[in-house]
């Protein structure tokens, strides 16, 4: 498998995740980690690299507040961010139409727009109860985040996600709506 990498759509809407607090010392910082925000983006970025612009990302949205909250702030960010770039902006708008189950059962297809690495498996509950495994996740907060600002975006009302575990090889949400 080639290594993992993040595309420039999903960096293009971190950054506009981070908004106006991308000052010309973050800036400077996000250089320092790989990513120039001043050149234009690469294509790809390293999942290392997105790993650390991410981690400090957060700190910039919600200084102050604990790291799990940073996290979970930026993932529902992140969605608003995405869907300012043009592929975000397709794939938001399809998931308004798909509806909260048929955007989970895309979800591994939804995620490949942003990188080259992420698989999914869905498990289903109950009619609008779903646990959903994601391989790859360095943060689990950031994912149930942009779970959240997402599967809400699709119509979901109610909605309650949870980090059911993990480790090393991915992490497991639990994902119910009324």
């Amino acid at each position: 498998m080639n290594a993992p990498v993040v595309f420039s759509q999903a960096v293009e809407g971190l950054l506009r995740a981070i908004g106006s607090r991308l000052d010309d010392t973050a800036k400077d910082k996000l250089r320092a980690l790989g990513l120039d925000p001043r050149a234009r983006l690469e294509p790809a970025y390293q999942l290392a690299v997105w790993t650390e612009v991410m981690r400090y990302g957060a700190t910039l949205v919600a200084p102050g507040k604990p790291a799990s909250e940073q996290m979970f702030e930026l993932g529902r960010r992140f969605i608003e961010g995405y869907a300012e770039t043009l592929v975000g902006k397709a794939m938001l708008t399809a998931i308004r139409v798909f509806g909260p189950r048929r955007t989970l059962e895309r979800m591994s297809r939804n995620f490949r727009s942003g990188n080259n690495y992420t698989e999914t498996k869905l498990e289903p509950v109950g009619p609008t109860e779903f646990k959903l495994w994601f391989n790859e996740v360095k943060e689990p907060e950031f994912y149930r985040g942009m779970l959240s600002a997402g599967v809400e975006r699709a119509g979901a009302k109610g909605l309650e996600v949870k980090t059911v575990s993990h480790d090393a090889t991915g992490a497991t949400f639990s994902i119910r709506w009324t």
